[in-house]
């Protein structure tokens, strides 16, 4: 028998809004969720075995000028613990919402580890064995089953949200929502990290009326989903932050605002999933 576990991805940070001469960041995009394979002998199993999901990591609320809520962390998914021991593909982290701190994305997943919490100007640890910090251009996963990092916003000027990483076997992170700068001046959300093969996401362009960030791409049978843009940041009304991709794909940021606009929530990440097989050599 072959099974295949992903963690959910964390959810995209809010963006807020501030007066014209103070930057601002958007949120920080979330963390990518773990990819775990296991095979067993049908004899190994007994005749039903335990298994959770793992939710969705939430997208945080956007803010009115006292900073952007926090997504919250991807739920781990499990197999296993009614005959054999538990088995655990992890979550991605939060991503920090948005405030006239940077908004580091949430960390990816590791094997042995979820992935941390991001909050503002203080970067979530990564997950254990792998695992990728969340930071300006998200950290990519590799080829190793781990989670890619989530972008982080900036207050900078030119602040563009960071892309997530891209994890090529796990789940990516999703892109920052963009930030407003001092002149002011009105910026894109970062890219969703994406698998090998996969398309990537549209950011949401700076406008009058920001871009939303566009969703994650699902994964195929068996593969990771890719992490969400971030949203555009407005003079008016801002970009959200897109849902990250089925399975285990990060939210995206949501998009800053001026004190007088609308900043925008995060997205919510991909949900986590267990996948077991019977017929494995199709026998």
């Amino acid at each position: 028998m072959r099974v295949i576990l992903f963690g959910a991805g964390g959810g995209g940070g809010g963006g807020d809004k501030q007066a014209s001469g103070t930057g601002v960041s958007g949120g920080g995009g979330g963390g990518g969720g773990c990819r775990l394979e296991v095979f067993f002998q049908a004899s190994d199993l007994g005749n039903t075995e335990a298994y959770t999901i793992g939710a969705a990591g939430g997208g945080g609320n956007a803010g009115t000028g006292s900073g952007g809520s926090n997504g919250t962390a991807g739920g781990n998914s499990t197999f296993g613990g009614s005959t054999i021991p538990v088995h655990t593909a992890y979550g991605g982290g939060r991503g920090s919402g948005g405030s006239i701190s940077n908004a580091p994305g949430g960390a990816g997943a590791g094997l042995a580890g979820a992935g941390g919490d991001s909050s503002p100007g203080i970067t979530g640890a990564a997950g254990v064995v792998g695992g990728t910090v969340g930071s300006g251009s998200g950290n990519s996963g590799g080829n190793i089953g781990v989670g890619g990092s989530g972008g982080g916003g900036s207050v900078s000027t030119g602040a563009a949200g960071g892309n997530g990483g891209t994890s090529f076997i796990g789940a990516s992170g999703g892109g920052a929502g963009g930030g407003k700068s001092t002149t002011p001046g009105y910026f894109a959300g970062g890219t969703g990290g994406q698998p090998a093969g996969n398309s990537i996401a549209t950011t949401g362009a700076a406008a009058s009326t920001g871009i939303a960030g566009s969703d994650g791409v699902a994964g195929t049978f068996g593969l990771a989903g890719g992490g969400a843009g971030g949203g555009g940041s407005s003079a008016t009304t801002a970009g959200a932050g897109g849902i990250g991709g089925f399975p285990g794909g990060g939210g995206g940021g949501g998009g800053a605002a001026i004190t007088a606009g609308t900043a925008a929530a995060g997205g919510n990440g991909g949900a986590g999933v267990v996948i077991v097989m019977t017929d494995v050599w199709g026998a």
